[in-house]
């Protein structure tokens, strides 16, 4: 028997074990579903149970007018039964898509339940990005055909609501296309619909288009124009934090030379430089470069003691609250406008590397020297913050570090960012109470986190996305 409507994720190995001793003892209770040419559309694991048992299995056949019918059957009558949990919906979206890509994204989302249009929309993005299904003008509304227009419509009952209704249709979601409603109510979810759009105005793009936008890639920065094909001439800005130790000195030289054959002319590299060797290695970029600046991250919270004559000379050392970032330009430096060279920083923030940098500052640097859509590439990953910052940003990146550790926590750094970006802002859209912190709690039981890892992501996210919380944390470093 073919299984080509098997759309769900399986059912646990305990739970298909319960499902057979249930049938074992009672029989079963609703047959399964089979359609006019004798395939399974509901019953996989009941038909299973009935095999391994050596049962037969009551069916249903039913004649279907056409394949979108058989699909949608197998949504309603399992979505809710099963009651998936957000990474198996996202699966059941995808399969769903790439069987009938012209589904409209809010009828997907009315079908399997528990989710909004912008996810089925996002996971629709991610295959269209990767050219596994085709993008489509017209998308299939409940009735079956391309939906005429619905018009959004307020009752007034004054002149003076005659004048808020006219402020507020324009900012009406699309759920209220072909109703009518009250100036109060449409007030309220005009300013809602606003609120929202400023929130993803001001965040750009925090998912990638296609998952080639982002690329982590385990190895050293000398072999990362061949393994990743980065032409000549085709990135605008190199932001990354080098070894500080003098054993990295011979290879400032040469990340230099790299980043004169990469970079587009006036791209710019800026990275972060430990005191000590700082003059070495604005000699050695400047082989290649031309020195445009230093900025400085200053620490508000701490300090570091830095043994100003080295090691052997312990008596000598300042209390340091600072770091440099030098600027070096390839050719010109055509970017217009102004950036402040101070950067004040807040909390350490260690986890997922003992280099790693503060978001914010990283930020600051991406926004500062790149535009939107431009290549940026960090050739001394560690901690990823410059990708997680691009992504933010809505600038495109690639990346590499030598160890393998570091590559694996960087992804997964960004798996888990992007997810708890979805559920969140999912469960914004579907008017659920985020406050009480339910939500939150419901993701780390979901990706199987800990509390200490599940803050560090939390922090991780645009304060945009945080202050949906309103859980009191400190603004993100």
């Amino acid at each position: 028997m073919q299984k080509a409507y098997d759309i769900l994720p399986p059912l646990l190995p305990e739970d298909f074990e319960a499902l057979k001793t249930s049938v074992a003892e009672r029989g079963v209770d609703v047959p399964i579903i089979v359609d006019q040419d004798g395939n399974v559309i509901d019953g996989y694991h009941r038909e299973r149970a009935c095999d391994e048992l050596g049962m037969f299995c009551p069916r249903e056949i039913r004649h279907f007018d056409n394949e979108t019918d058989k699909l949608e059957l197998i949504l309603r009558l399992n979505c809710r039964r099963r009651q998936l949990n957000r990474k198996q919906k996202r699966s059941v979206i995808e399969a769903y898509l790439l069987r009938d890509p012209q589904i409209a994204d809010n009828f997907l989302a009315e079908i399997i339940g528990g989710i909004s249009k912008n996810t089925v929309a996002a996971v629709r993005g991610e295959l269209e990005g990767t050219c596994q299904i085709d993008k489509f003008d017209v998308l299939r509304g409940r009735d079956g055909k391309q939906r005429p227009v619905q018009y959004k419509k307020i009752v007034a009952n004054t002149a003076k609501e005659v004048d808020a209704a006219m402020k507020a249709i324009g900012d009406l979601p699309d759920k209220w296309a072909g109703k009518t409603i009250d100036v109060t109510t449409a007030k309220r979810q005009a300013a809602r619909e606003r609120n929202a759009a400023e929130r993803h105005e001001r965040m750009k793009l925090t998912v990638p288009l296609t998952e080639d936008d982002i690329r982590l890639y385990h190895c050293r920065f000398q072999e990362l124009e061949s393994v990743a094909t980065i032409k000549p001439n085709s990135v605008q800005l190199i932001c990354t934090d080098i070894p500080y130790d003098q054993s990295f000195l011979p290879q400032v030289e040469e990340l230099g030379q790299l980043a004169s054959r990469v970079l587009v002319d006036g791209g710019i590299l800026v990275t972060y430089s430990g005191q000590f060797w700082l003059h070495k290695v604005m000699e050695a970029l400047g082989e290649s470069l031309t020195y445009r600046w230093t900025n400085a991250v200053v620490r508000n919270d701490d300090a570091t003691p830095v043994h100003v004559g080295g090691w052997k000379e312990p008596s000598a050392r300042v209390i340091s609250r600072w770091k440099p970032i030098v600027v070096f330009s390839k050719g010109g430096f055509p970017r217009k406008g102004q950036w402040h060279d101070v950067i004040h920083v807040g909390a350490k923030e260690k986890h997922w590397h003992p280099w790693q940098q503060q978001l914010s500052a990283i930020k600051k640097l991406v926004v500062d020297f790149s535009d939107p859509g431009d290549l940026v590439i960090d050739p001394c990953g560690g901690s990823f913050t410059a990708a997680l910052a691009c992504v933010q940003e809505n600038r495109r990146f690639i990346g590499c570090d030598v160890e393998e550790k570091n590559v694996a926590a960087g992804q997964e750094r960004l798996r888990l960012n992007k997810e708890l970006y979805i559920h969140l802002t999912d469960a914004d859209d579907l008017t659920r109470p985020l406050s009480d912190g339910k939500v939150f709690d419901e993701w780390k039981r979901w990706e199987g986190v800990s509390d200490e890892l599940a803050g560090h992501i939390l922090r991780d996210q645009p304060d945009e996305v945080r202050r949906l919380l309103d859980n009191g944390l400190p603004p993100a470093a």
